[in-house]
């Protein structure tokens, strides 16, 4: 069985399990298999696919109770996809998030359609990133930020586009423990993945903003407030277009969800999902639902709406920090 000697830092934006990772790679240990079993204590699969969820109990555990809750919300919502996917929780579920005292509120929370969400089952990482980590810290590491839903380019290197597989033989990394440090070459057939990346387009960069502005959020939920939830943007945005339209209901709601699909497939935008078919992917982005029961809606299609509307001049993001 692995004996843990050290405890390494994490590092800026590295989420949780890459430090995991690296502790790994660094640890004598005669089986890996015996270093995660240590570790984690269970046969957990290293994935960002609700990753506070067990992230949460490991924080719990290795942190006392009586240790400041500021500490823990750092590390949930600075190194976790919390830090994202909170402010689509109310205020008892973010409280219970941060909880050590009692087991009953480590309860699961439920994120809609979350499994339909392609870059919440793969790992991805920027080829500039991984040179940059490797010469600042002497090694590379998994970064939140390019773990968000919304993300496609590096929130460091703007124009440039994340790794998401390999473009030869079609390798994804899903589980840290096979894979623990990314690399630009593929583990599978070592072909260069940095070759050869999609171009970003401005529906991408747009969403991608609002996604980012959410998890770099300063606010805390240990002193909640009043403001708007950002449930209910989409909803004004709406209500906007018609004021500013002067058009019944109906009609606005007509022109919108046209000029919306047109969007949507000019700008790829169903590449975020993973879906079998079109009517599926109408399903997850329908308009109604988002405004009429917007908590039972993937966080995603949200943002994916205000960027829309944000396109067609009817979203301003300062609503975005009074919402959050």
């Amino acid at each position: 069985m692995a004996t843990m000697h050290f405890f390494l830092p994490l590092l800026p934006d590295e989420h949780y399990y890459s430090r995991i990772a690296r502790m790994a790679v660094l640890t004598p240990t005669k089986s890996i298999t015996d270093f995660y079993h240590a570790w984690l204590g269970v046969n957990r699969v290293l994935s960002p696919l609700k990753d506070y969820e067990a992230i949460r109990h490991d924080v719990a555990t290795t942190t006392h109770a009586n240790t400041k809750t500021t500490a823990r919300e750092d590390v949930l919502y600075r190194h976790t996809s919390a830090g994202f996917y909170r402010h689509f929780l109310n205020v008892e579920q973010q409280r219970a998030l941060l909880d050590v005292a009692s087991k009953d509120k480590r309860k699961a929370f439920f994120i809609p359609w979350l499994t339909k969400v392609r870059h919440a089952h793969c790992w991805q990482s920027c080829p500039q990133c991984i040179e940059d980590d490797i010469t600042k810290f002497g090694t590379s590491y998994w970064h939140v930020a390019h773990q968000l839903p919304t993300a496609t380019t590096c929130h460091k290197h703007r124009s440039q586009t994340l790794m998401t597989r390999c473009n030869h033989c079609g390798w994804q990394q899903t589980d840290l423990r096979e894979t623990p440090l990314p690399d630009i070459s593929c583990p599978e057939c070592e072909h260069d993945m940095s070759e050869n990346l999609p171009v970003a387009n401005a529906a991408n960069a747009a969403i991608q903003k609002i996604g980012l502005a959410l998890h770099l959020s300063s606010d805390t939920s240990q002193r909640p407030s009043h403001k708007p939830q950002i449930h209910r943007l989409v909803e004004y945005a709406f209500g906007d277009t018609i004021r500013d339209r002067q058009q019944a209901y109906w009609e606005t709601k007509a022109q919108i969800e046209h000029a919306f699909w047109d969007w949507v497939w000019e700008n790829r935008i169903d590449s975020y999902f993973d879906v079998n078919a079109d009517e599926e992917l109408q399903n997850i982005l329908c308009l109604e639902p988002i405004m009429n029961t917007p908590t039972k809606v993937t966080p995603l299609a949200h943002i994916i709406w205000l960027a829309f509307f944000h396109h067609i001049g009817q979203f301003d993001h300062a609503r975005l920090s009074s919402a959050s």
